[in-house]
């Protein structure tokens, strides 16, 4: 069992392998909020991000399959992963993971997609210094 690295009311944080089945005895999560390695060539302290596709995808089944094993029934996954990449090869790297989480025993509900081209840099801060109760 891993320890808590953060806790604030009902909301407890861990850290710890999320390929070490071990971690937890029991389904006790309600959330899951991941962006797991993209395997891009990214530079972890922890993680090699440049295995085969293949090695890739073996890596993506065991953690979705623990990740569900530690959730509720009722537990949510909120996955946040490129829909495809062209480094290393063309891959399918959303599709490809939504049907290894399917495979493992997840429902699908729905892909947010976030168009990151479509996006300023800029922070938005509207009235926040002018505003006024009407």
């Amino acid at each position: 069992m891993i320890k808590e690295y953060f806790k604030a009311k009902d909301i407890i944080l861990y850290k710890g392998d999320v390929l070490n089945e071990n971690n937890f005895k029991e389904e006790f999560i309600d959330l899951i909020v991941t962006s797991p390695p993209y395997n891009v060539g990214i530079q972890y302290n922890s993680t090699d991000d440049t295995i085969t596709y293949e090695d890739y995808l073996l890596f993506s089944e065991k953690w979705l399959c623990n990740c569900l094993k530690w959730t509720k029934s009722t537990g949510r996954l909120c996955l946040n992963i490129p829909l495809d990449k062209n480094k290393g090869g063309q891959r399918s790297v959303g599709a490809d993971l939504i049907v290894l989480a399917q495979k493992v025993g997840w429902k699908y509900h729905s892909t947010i997609i976030w168009n990151e081209g479509n996006i300023s840099r800029r922070t938005a801060w509207g009235s926040r210094t002018s505003c006024s109760i009407s």
